[in-house]
């Protein structure tokens, strides 16, 4: 059996706060006209826009992520040798997984992991080990992926999709309280787009009406609220791990992730075939003794190693991506049209994609042309975040209720999301502030 995987409190890394949450400094009607083509002489960007045959922002690709380098290709060298000296063939559960999850419970300041295949399958251990009754309600965010939900049906639970705090994509305490009912048995919590839920006072609601909060960190590795890392809030938590992620394990991987060591010995048998690891007797040739039925969910030796490698540099990752998004703020901060979004000061955020905030009222098409329009500049975006529940169809007929999330579909149609990473460069930031401020330029007004 191999060794119980955790680590004791440390302090491994310090992040510096998001900058202070102050969001416009214009004059009340915003920049002039004359205003707004000063800054597009100083960045010498062309007036006509390129989705109208000008000549674009950007004519030459973003770097690429290049998240696997030279470093994953070495660890991924010593598993080989490992197998090599030892005579052993890598599998899953080694050495190699019990010093990463080591390392990703040393980043949360303590606490026990598993490492397994992929979010969704973090997501569908977490809601188990739970081991709700059967029927029972859950409160869902109403911003998540598909396979952040998904588990929640396999399982027979009944979700209720609570809407989103005005002005973004993350749910809050007050929505919360407003669907709980006294079938409510638990808490599935997406922090969306890196940016983190206030969870205090979620734990505080769930403290009080006895809620077991499962917490989706998917997009949100690091990030932090008042200095606690996310899914320490929470009774289990779930990470993705996968190739887009700020930190990642290979093409498809999870972590799950509890402070709680009867629940991660709940999860360890749900990730593995229902074997029973805490037990002092326990054969994993005889299944008899198995706990319950249950899925191989394991990750594999080769993507730990991957995993642990990647962990390392989350720390640069994550200030990298703020100093991104704090020089495109900076460079579009004389604009009436547009923001960055921005959490609030005791929120640390660990950016996933840059949200850009756009005032319809102000320009004279609509978000989605505006938005396209600066995709057409050369710059990497979703134009429209598909990604609110409630405008599933195929979903709500499995919901306790119909979703009905205002403020986030609201939200949707009023922003998109640039898609950047760690290795865009100070010129790649001007790029995109250059973009932008040519497309509101162009398009600034009121609507006709």
């Amino acid at each position: 059996m191999k060794s119980l995987r955790h680590w004791q409190p440390t302090a491994w890394w310090t992040l510096r706060p998001s900058s202070p949450a102050t969001v416009w400094k214009h004059a009340p009607d915003g920049p002039s006209n004359q205003a707004l083509m000063t800054i597009m002489n100083n960045t010498n960007a062309p007036g006509q826009l390129a989705i109208h045959g000008g000549t674009p922002v950007r004519t030459t690709p973003f770097p690429g992520r290049r998240l696997f380098g030279e470093d994953e290709l070495e660890a991924v060298t010593n598993v080989f040798r490992h197998a090599w000296d030892t005579g052993r063939d890598f599998g899953y559960q080694g050495p190699f997984e019990d010093e990463y999850v080591a390392d990703f419970c040393a980043m949360q300041g303590g606490g026990f992991a598993d490492a397994v295949s992929s979010g969704t399958s973090a997501v569908l251990i977490a809601l188990a080990a739970l081991e709700l009754p059967g029927g029972s309600e859950i409160i869902c965010s109403p911003v998540t992926d598909p396979g952040g939900l998904t588990p929640a049906l396999w399982l027979g639970l009944h979700p209720i999709i609570a809407d989103a705090a005005p002005g973004g994509f993350n749910v809050d305490a007050e929505r919360i309280a407003q669907v709980l009912t006294p079938r409510t048995k638990a808490l599935l919590l997406t922090h969306a787009g890196g940016i983190p839920i206030d969870m205090e006072p979620v734990a505080a609601l769930a403290r009080e009406h006895d809620l077991r909060i499962v917490e989706d960190c998917s997009q949100a590795h690091g990030a932090r609220v008042n200095a606690t890392p996310v899914g320490c809030f929470s009774d289990i938590a779930a990470f993705s791990t996968m190739f887009s992620k700020n930190h990642a394990s290979g093409g498809c991987g999870g972590l799950v992730y509890t402070q709680d060591k009867q629940r991660y010995d709940t999860v360890r048998a749900f990730s593995d075939r229902g074997k029973p690891f805490a037990r002092q007797d326990f054969d994993p040739k005889n299944p008899a003794h198995f706990l319950f039925p249950a899925l191989n969910l394991n990750q594999d030796e080769l993507s730990c190693a991957i995993g642990r490698s990647t962990l390392r540099r989350l720390p640069q990752t994550i200030l990298r991506r703020r100093a991104i998004i704090e020089q495109v703020r900076e460079q579009i901060d004389a604009s009436s049209v547009l923001r960055i979004l921005r959490p609030a000061r005791h929120l640390e955020d660990s950016p996933f994609f840059m949200t850009v905030c756009v005032d319809t009222d102000k320009i004279t098409c609509s978000k989605l042309e505006f938005a396209r329009a600066v995709q057409a500049e050369g710059i990497p975006i979703n134009p429209d975040y598909r990604y609110v529940v409630s405008e599933w169809p195929w979903l709500a007929p499995h919901c306790a209720t119909p979703p009905s999330t205002p403020h986030a579909v609201s939200f949707r149609k009023s922003s998109f999301n640039i898609l950047f990473h760690e290795r865009f460069t100070d010129n790649d930031a001007k790029d995109i502030a250059t973009a932008l401020l040519k497309v509101e330029a162009a398009m600034a007004g009121p609507r006709s």
